[in-house]
C-alpha cells in the first residue's frame, strides 16, 4: 500500500514540476497583447550599446535610457559629430526606456511631447501630438516600475514600438521617428547625451 502511495505521489511531483517548466518557457518567449495573440518580440540584435543615462525629476529617477546602434564606420571625433550622425543616418538603433518608478500613461505622453516640443519649437506639432497619443493608447493606464518602453528604429523611416516587449505601433512615419528622437539627442535634450554616446566615442 504504501509503495502505491510514494508511487502516485512521485508521479505527481514529476508532472508538476513538468507543468512549471513549460509555463516559464512559454512566458519567457511570448507576452500578450489586447487582442489575446501572442507576440513574440523580434528587435535586430547585433547592435552595440553606445552608452546608458538616467532621466531624473528633482530628486527622483524617473527611467533608464539605453541607446544601441550599428557600430558606425569611421571616427567621430566630438560628441555632437557623432550626435548628428544619429540624427540622419539611415541605420538601424534602438532606444530602450526601463521606469524606475511607477508613473502614468499620461505622464508618458506628457513627458514625451515636452520633450518634443522643447527641441523643435518652430515645428508645427499638430500631426506628431496625434501620433503620440495613438502610441500611448498601447500603454498601460498605470505603468509600474520596471516597466519598459522600447523604440526600435529599423531603418530611417520604419519604426517599432514595444511596451513591455509587447509590440504596439508598427509605423514608417518618419517624422514620428525624428520627433522621438530627437527628445534625447536634440539641441536641448532631456538628458546627458554624453553618456548615452560614451561606448562609441571611447572605442
Amino acid at each position: 500500500m504504501s509503495q502505491v502511495i510514494f508511487s502516485r505521489v512521485f508521479s505527481f511531483l514529476v508532472m508538476s514540476c513538468f507543468s512549471l517548466s513549460v509555463v516559464a518557457a512559454t512566458d519567457s518567449s511570448y507576452t500578450h497583447n489586447d487582442s489575446g495573440e501572442n507576440t513574440v518580440i523580434n528587435i535586430p540584435g547585433a547592435l552595440s550599446l553606445s552608452g546608458t543615462t538616467i532621466k531624473k525629476r528633482f530628486f527622483f529617477n524617473v527611467y533608464r535610457l539605453s541607446h544601441f546602434m550599428e557600430k558606425p564606420k569611421g571616427d567621430f571625433p566630438t560628441k555632437d559629430s557623432l550626435i548628428t550622425f544619429i540624427l540622419n543616418a539611415n541605420t538601424q538603433q534602438r532606444i530602450e526606456l526601463e521606469f524606475l518608478r511607477n508613473v502614468t500613461r499620461e505622464q508618458i505622453e506628457e513627458a514625451l511631447m515636452q520633450g518634443i516640443e522643447q527641441n523643435n519649437a518652430d515645428s508645427d506639432l499638430s500631426k506628431i501630438k496625434q501620433d503620440i497619443q495613438r502610441l500611448s493608447s498601447g500603454f498601460q493606464d498605470e505603468v509600474e516600475k520596471h516597466s519598459t518602453l522600447t523604440l526600435s528604429r529599423l531603418s530611417k523611416k520604419k519604426l517599432n514600438v514595444f511596451f513591455n516587449n509587447t509590440l504596439v505601433v508598427e509605423t514608417e512615419n518618419q517624422a514620428l521617428a525624428d520627433a522621438l528622437w530627437s527628445i534625447w539627442f536634440g539641441k536641448d535634450p532631456l538628458v546627458n547625451t554624453e553618456d548615452l554616446v560614451q561606448n562609441i566615442l571611447v572605442n
